[in-house]
C-alpha cells in the first residue's frame, strides 16, 4: 500500500489522502547492506574529492606559471595583457580536455569489462605516479615549460578513464530511491574539491617561492590518501565479459536510439559543460585582468562558483528525496541565465563578482545533479560504462570547444564582461529549448514550488511502485489537483484514464 498524505501548511483546508494498490516487485537484495553503502560511498567521495582536487589544481598552477610568463613579457595590465593570457589560458585547458575526449573513447571498454572499483583503484594508482611526474618536472625546471603541460595531458587521458567508473558504479552502490542523493553528495564535494585546488593553488605556488615543485609533492600526498580510500570501495561484478571499442560504441548508440530521454539527458549534460568550460576560463581572464586580483587570490571567483554547486548540488539531491527530479532543470537554467547577465551587465568589483558567482553555481547545482542521476539511472545495467564513456566522450567535446570558444570571443574583440553577457544568451536560449522539446520539465518544476509552499507531501510505502515494467495506480480521487500530486510522487511517467463524464 502506497499511501500519499497531503498535509497542508500552517491555515490551510484538512489533508487529503490518496491510497495506491501496487504489486511489489523491486527488491533491495542486489545492492550491499546499508552501512556497506555508507563506507563505499565515502571512499568513492574521498576518491573523487582529491582527483577533482589534483586536477583543478595542476591546471591552474600551470595556468598561472604561463600567465607570469605572459606578464613579464606584455606588461600586468591592459587589452594586450588581457588577450595573452586568455590564449595562454586556453592553451592549457585544450591541453587538459583533449584527451579527455579522446581517451573516453577506450573509457567505457574498461568501464564494463571490468569490475568498476578494479578501474577506480588503478586509475587512483596512476593518479600518484602522474603526480610524481610533476614534481620532477616542476624540480627540473621551476619555471614550467614543456613538461608540466604534458603531465597535465596525461591527468586528463587518466581522468577520463576514472570518469565511467566513478559514475557508473553509483547505481551498483546505491538503489534507486538513494541515486539524487548520492549523485548531490558526490558533486557536492567534487566542487567542494575544484574550490579547494583553485582556491590554493596560487597560495601554494607563492609559499613554495622558487622552489614551485614542493606544490607538486602537496598534490601527490593528496593523491595518495585518495589511493587509500579507493580500497574501501567494495568490488562489483563487470558488467559484461567482451566487446572491444566499436562494440561498446555500438552498445552506447543503440541504448540512445531506444531512449529518447536519455538521449536528451546526454545533450543536456554537452549544453551544460560547454557553457561552464567557456564561463569558467572567461573567470580566471576577468579575475587578472579586470579585477586585477593576484596569484593568490585569483582563484576566488570560482572558488565562490565551486561553493554555490556544491550548496546546490546538495540541496538538490535532498530535495528530490527518493526520485530523478527534472523539474529542477528549468529552475536551474533560470538562475544560470540572470547570474551571467548579472556578471555581464553589472561588470561588478570583487564582492559583487563572488556573489554572482556563488549564485551562479547555486543554479547549476540544480542541473548537474538531476543530468547525471538521470543518464545513470536511464543506462541500461549491461551498457551503463558504455553509454556514460560515449557520454564523456560528446561533453569533453563540449568542453572543448567552450574553452575554444572564449578564446575567439576574445581575439574577435570582445571583452570578458561582454563574453558573460553572450553566455547568458546562449543559457536563455538552452533553457528555452529544454522546455520545448521536454515540457514535462515545466509541469514538474511547478509540482516542485507547490509541493515545497503550499502543500507538503507524506509518502509512505514509496518502494511498492516498481522501478521497471508496468503498474496499476487505482487512487481514491477527490479533487482535480489529486492527479499532479500523483506526478509529483514518481520519477516515472504516468498514463492517466479518467472517466469520460468528468470532462
Amino acid at each position: 500500500m502506497l499511501n500519499i498524505s497531503l498535509p497542508p501548511r500552517k491555515k490551510r483546508r484538512k489533508s487529503q489522502h490518496s491510497h495506491l494498490v501496487i504489486p511489489v516487485t523491486e527488491s533491495s537484495s542486489a545492492f550491499p547492506p546499508p552501512e556497506t553503502q555508507s563506507s563505499a560511498l565515502r571512499g568513492l567521495l574521498v576518491a573523487q574529492f582529491f582527483g577533482a582536487f589534483n586536477d583543478n589544481a595542476w591546471k591552474l598552477i600551470v595556468a598561472l606559471l604561463a600567465i607570469k610568463h605572459v606578464a613579464a613579457s606584455a606588461g600586468a595590465s591592459g587589452p594586450e595583457f588581457e588577450a595573452a593570457s586568455q590564449a595562454t589560458t586556453t592553451q592549457a585547458f585544450v591541453i587538459f580536455t583533449l584527451p579527455l575526449m579522446v581517451t573516453s573513447a577506450f573509457a567505457g571498454v574498461f568501464s564494463d569489462r571490468f569490475s568498476k572499483r578494479t578501474v577506480i583503484v588503478v586509475m587512483k594508482a596512476v593518479e600518484v605516479l602522474l603526480m610524481g611526474a610533476g614534481t620532477a618536472a616542476l624540480f627540473w625546471n621551476p619555471l614550467g615549460g614543456v613538461l608540466p603541460l604534458l603531465v597535465l595531458a596525461a591527468m586528463g587521458a587518466q581522468s577520463a578513464l576514472f570518469s565511467p567508473s566513478k559514475y557508473g558504479i553509483l547505481p551498483e552502490l546505491l538503489p534507486h530511491h538513494r541515486l539524487s542523493w548520492g549523485n548531490g553528495q558526490l558533486e557536492m564535494w567534487t566542487f567542494i574539491a575544484i574550490i579547494a585546488g583553485t582556491a590554493l593553488a596560487g597560495p601554494l605556488l607563492d609559499l613554495s617561492g622558487h622552489t614551485p615543485w614542493l606544490t607538486g609533492l602537496v598534490l601527490m600526498v593528496c593523491s595518495g590518501i585518495g589511493l587509500w580510500a579507493s580500497m574501501f570501495i567494495p568490488t562489483v561484478p563487470r558488467a559484461r565479459h567482451e566487446g572491444g571499442v566499436q562494440e561498446t560504441w555500438q552498445a552506447a548508440i543503440e541504448a540512445l536510439r531506444l531512449d529518447r530521454v536519455l538521449k536528451l539527458g546526454i545533450l543536456g549534460a554537452i549544453a551544460f559543460w560547454t557553457l561552464a568550460s567557456l564561463v569558467g576560463q572567461d573567470v580566471l581572464i576577468y579575475a587578472k585582468a579586470v579585477l586585477q586580483l593576484s596569484d593568490s587570490l585569483s582563484g576566488l571567483p570560482l572558488a565562490a562558483f565551486g561553493v554555490g554547486v556544491g550548496i546546490g548540488a546538495m540541496l538538490a539531491g535532498k530535495f528530490s528525496a527518493a526520485k530523478v527530479e527534472l523539474g529542477y532543470l528549468p529552475l536551474g537554467g533560470i538562475g544560470i541565465t540572470t547570474s551571467l547577465f548579472a556578471l555581464g551587465f553589472g561588470a561588478p568589483q570583487l564582492g559583487g563578482t563572488l556573489l554572482a558567482m556563488a549564485c551562479l553555481g547555486l543554479a547549476s547545482g540544480f542541473v548537474v545533479v538531476p543530468l547525471n542521476a538521470l543518464i545513470q539511472w536511464r543506462s541500461p545495467a549491461d551498457r551503463r560504462g558504455a553509454v556514460i564513456a560515449f557520454a564523456n566522450t560528446l561533453v569533453f567535446g563540449g568542453v572543448l570547444l567552450g574553452s575554444l570558444g572564449s578564446g575567439f570571443l576574445s581575439k574577435i574583440g570582445l571583452s570578458a564582461s561582454n563574453i558573460f553577457i553572450v553566455s547568458g544568451i546562449g543559457s536563455a536560449a538552452l533553457t528555452i529549448a529544454a522546455l520545448r522539446v521536454l515540457p514535462e520539465t515545466f509541469i514538474r518544476l511547478m509540482l516542485v514550488l507547490f509541493t515545497h509552499t503550499i502543500y507538503r507531501l507524506t509518502i509512505i510505502g514509496r518502494d511498492h511502485i516498481p522501478q521497471e515494467g508496468g503498474a496499476l495506480l487505482v487512487p481514491n480521487h477527490v479533487s482535480f489537483i489529486d492527479g499532479l500530486f500523483l506526478l509529483a510522487t514518481t520519477d516515472r511517467p504516468i498514463r492517466f484514464l479518467v472517466d469520460q463524464q468528468y470532462y
